[in-house]
């Protein structure tokens, strides 16, 4: 049995039941949906408000808090889906996501940093119809977002793909897990590539990845992955080997300065970038950037530390910036047309996200 259902017949989804019904393959079709309600005309059914924000300062007692520290933030962050066509089974939803960051959680309370629940809202009756616990919803969504985009890049270079491509994933987390199992979903990856600051938990990730065989029918990836190879990140001539090969590549850190220099990657190479989120955050530097077509999930990540040597050019026909996933999704704009055209400079392509409530709320309600 999953979840509990009180007595107004209210649903709760614990973490256990949202890994149990939300298999990637679930995860990928949600976000083909919330994401193509999300483009430039606001034409797709997706409405998005503003969040509210509500800083915490921790404690100057607090493990590792002192008066100086920056706060701590919880985060409100609404979003709607309005069906644009009448399908039987498609239907207006409502909901709020309430995500928080605490730095003193892993060492005070054995707790995630970033706790995530949505609460979805019956759109005819108002009431609250389910309380998800979302931290590996997010984190499913997420990389849900960067498969479609790597699915989309590399669509039509099929040269390679019977024998399998190269996948780079900086980080070792739940996101760099749920990247490399979305990804895998949609492109058959013969190598994966593991870079992380610690060997421990890299190798972590490697011995579940190892032990994991598995594979969904419609599964891109149908060999089992035992090519797995780890590099430290202050392994610069390992990482630079690594990147070089790269076919695809996952940054899913929360580095504030250029995890490897641009320069290194091979023409074609497509890149996910999911880790910064403020300004003073980067995970590429400005040379892979120039390099690349760059597709966005939200006008949001244009504020991200990444992009912000294309903050002068936003307005720019000539920039590189080609606009939302969204638009992508739904062809009104395609990904790769750039890269392609061998006589301007672009040879590869970048998706940037920072992540929308309306993911939230159409996966949640897929759980």
């Amino acid at each position: 049995q999953t979840g509990r259902i009180l007595s107004n017949n209210m649903l709760i989804l614990s973490e256990t039941d949202v890994r149990r019904c939300f298999p990637v393959s679930a995860a990928i079709a949600a976000n083909c949906k919330a994401l193509g309600s999300l483009r430039k005309n606001e034409d797709g059914g997706a409405m998005v408000p503003t969040r509210i924000g509500l800083p915490y300062n921790a404690p100057a007692d607090s493990i590792g808090g002192d008066s100086m520290s920056p706060a701590d933030w919880s985060l409100f962050k609404p979003a709607a889906y309005y069906p644009q066509q009448q399908k039987e089974d498609d239907e207006i939803l409502m909901g709020m996501k309430l995500v928080s960051t605490r730095a003193n959680n892993p060492a005070k309370f054995n707790k995630p940093t970033v706790p995530a629940t949505i609460m979805m809202v019956n759109a005819e009756t108002g009431e609250v119809s389910a309380v998800v616990a979302a931290t590996y919803l997010t984190a499913a969504r997420t990389a849900a977002g960067s498969a479609l985009a790597t699915e989309m890049a590399l669509k039509n270079k099929h040269e390679k793909t019977s024998d399998g491509l190269v996948l780079v994933v900086f980080g070792a987390g739940l996101q760099a897990e749920l990247h490399i199992k979305c990804i895998q979903h949609v492109v058959n990856i013969a190598k994966l590539v593991i870079v992380n600051r610690s060997i421990g938990r890299a190798e972590k990730l490697r011995e579940m990845l190892l032990n994991e065989r598995q594979r969904n029918s419609d599964s891109k990836t149908q060999t089992p992955m035992t090519d797995i190879t780890i590099r430290k990140l202050s392994d610069e001539e390992g990482v630079r080997a690594a990147v070089e090969s790269a076919d695809v590549i996952a940054t899913t850190t929360n580095a504030c300065t250029p995890l490897f220099n641009g320069e290194w990657l091979k023409p074609g190479c497509h890149i996910n970038g999911v880790g910064s989120y403020t300004p003073l955050m980067q995970e590429v530097d400005n040379a892979l950037v120039q390099r690349c077509e760059i597709l966005i999930d939200t006008k949001e990540a244009l504020d991200v530390g990444d992009l912000s040597c294309l903050r002068h050019e936003r307005d720019s026909k000539s920039s590189n910036m080609i606009g939302l996933i969204g638009d992508a999704l739904v062809g009104n704009i395609s990904l790769g047309a750039q890269r392609d055209d061998h006589s301007i400079r672009i040879d590869c392509t970048f998706f940037k996200s920072v992540g929308t409530a309306i993911q939230d709320v159409v996966s949640a309600h897929m759980v």
